[in-house]
């Protein structure tokens, strides 16, 4: 932290009089407390402290144990327990049947990529091409 911007150091705005101010008034404050306020304050400050370093989860490790337990016997309940019987999720055979007829001859599209895929391979002229800088032109346009 940079000293403008240090609330001990003084304001962004240069503000040092209320600073100082502050500070006076901080330290006549602190002259004045009774005996009383400084003891209670200690006294709030000790009791504080002791209660942050006592345990308070002491219910965690049963319950963490109990749900792994829980898990561990889900999973072997669906090891163990046999297989249930099959449902209908097979489609109907004349469901099948209708939609082949309504699709296009499978092998003469099969032939006409297989056509176009036997062209290229027997052209290495294509694959210069490519690798070619002129591919990369007509690309970028």
């Amino acid at each position: 932290m940079t000293s403008s911007h240090d609330p001990l150091h003084g304001s962004a705005t240069g503000g040092d009089a209320g600073d100082a101010a502050l500070r006076a008034l901080y330290r006549d404050a602190q002259t004045h407390i009774s005996g009383g306020t400084m003891a209670r304050l200690h006294q709030a400050r000790h009791a504080a402290s002791q209660n942050a370093s006592a345990p308070r989860r002491r219910w965690t490790w049963p319950v963490a144990a109990s749900f792994a337990a829980l898990f561990a016997l889900a999973v072997g309940m669906q090891v163990v327990a046999p297989p249930g019987p099959e449902t209908g999720t097979a489609p109907a055979p004349d469901v099948i049947a209708s939609v082949d007829a309504l699709l296009p001859d499978p092998d003469g599209f099969d032939d006409a990529v297989d056509d176009a895929v036997a062209a290229y391979d027997e052209s290495p002229d294509f694959y210069l091409w490519l690798a070619s800088n002129e591919a990369t032109l007509l690309a970028l346009e």
